[in-house]
């Protein structure tokens, strides 16, 4: 919900009073804000009508149909005016940060999330051949089946590096899920690869790598 949904959206006394401090704050610092006088006086023209009707209309001695109907038209027209007005508000650059968050209004500071750090501990991996291709399986330690196991919550997925005997350097291949397969040609059947496997977060650091695994292919 936008901020001035928020505010206008509340029973007749707590949105008065918050409009009363917004109207406040703008008549005491509109010069500095950069407010024009046309705003400035309509909002408090408003506002004092609606102040008035209110007041009416919430005395038993004084409420009837007809201050209802009016406290109801001053409260339509002031919130007609406040909605556009908050959104200016919020996007001059003259009003501060704090100047917003004390009429009750919405921030311009965005939080920035901190990025999440390398992943701490390594996957269990387990292995599955058929023919010519081999699926390796990544999973959290205290999962019990690795093939049904997760990542650690918001990682990116893991990292697979190999090799295959006969060639000198590792290979390394990046999956999003939990598993990932390798394919090779018939006349690597009976060859030895070895396996290792890392978690990996989003910005594709990866962390700790686990035991190295031998597996023979085919």
């Amino acid at each position: 919900m936008s901020t001035s949904r928020s505010t206008l959206n509340r029973p007749d006394a707590e949105f008065l009073a918050k409009a009363n401090n917004i109207n406040e704050q703008c008549h005491l610092h509109g010069p500095e804000w950069d407010i024009e006088p046309p705003r400035l006086t309509q909002f408090n023209t408003l506002l004092a009508a609606a102040n008035t009707a209110y007041e009416a209309n919430n005395h038993e001695s004084t409420k009837n149909a007809i201050t209802s109907a009016h406290k109801k038209s001053t409260f339509g027209e002031l919130k007609h005016f406040m909605g556009p007005f908050i959104d200016y508000l919020e996007v001059n650059t003259n009003v501060p940060d704090e100047a917003l968050a004390f009429m009750g209004l919405r921030s311009r500071e965005h939080h920035v999330h901190q990025p999440l750090p390398r992943p701490t501990e390594a996957p269990v991996i387990s292995v599955r051949r058929q023919h010519d291709e081999i699926t390796v399986y990544a999973a959290r330690p205290e999962q019990d089946h690795p093939t049904a196991g997760v990542a650690p919550a918001h990682y990116h997925g893991f990292a697979l590096r190999y090799r295959v005997d006969g060639e000198e350097r590792y290979e390394t291949v990046m999956s999003s899920r939990l598993h990932h397969t390798l394919f090779f040609e018939r006349a690597d059947e009976g060859k030895r690869i070895l396996l290792s496997a890392a978690w990996v977060n989003p910005r594709l650091e990866t962390g700790p790598w686990c035991v190295e695994t031998s597996e023979v292919i085919g």
